[in-house]
């Protein structure tokens, strides 16, 4: 188990989330909040990065209680998952390391590069060159 899945498995367990592995997700769905027993089921042999990245976006549904699933929330679980990956992670030094390479900037980062590049394009906008 990596640093960042140690952490946010931590960050759950303060949050009074149970966190289960389950062989019955569709292939269609990497996790799942169920918020009256509150879990997040987690579908069995993701990678590791799309397993974090799915963790991180189902605690942004339990943080601002999503009962459903609906595009304004789904994107609200995307910036919450990104700040909480990527916040006090993402240097200048890093930026300009990978700058014409976003997907080898988000390996190195451990997120989905549709993650790193919501936090660029939304969150920190100056980092990646753009005006909010």
């Amino acid at each position: 188990m990596s640093k960042i899945e140690e952490q946010l498995e931590n960050l759950a367990a303060t949050m009074n989330i149970h966190l289960i592995r389950s062989k019955r997700l569709d292939v269609s769905l990497n996790a799942a909040w169920h918020p009256t027993t509150r879990t997040i089921l987690i579908r069995n042999n993701l990678d590791p990065i799309t397993r974090v990245c799915a963790i991180a976006h189902e605690l942004g549904h339990a943080h601002y209680g999503h009962d459903c699933s609906d595009p304004r929330f789904e994107r609200a679980a995307d910036m919450w998952a990104a700040k909480q990956l990527l916040n006090n992670r993402v240097t200048p030094a890093l930026l300009q390391e990978y700058r014409d390479m976003p997907g080898a900037l988000a390996a190195e980062l451990g997120v989905t590069p549709k993650l790193l590049q919501l936090w660029l394009d939304h969150i920190h906008p100056h980092q990646s060159g753009k005006t909010p």
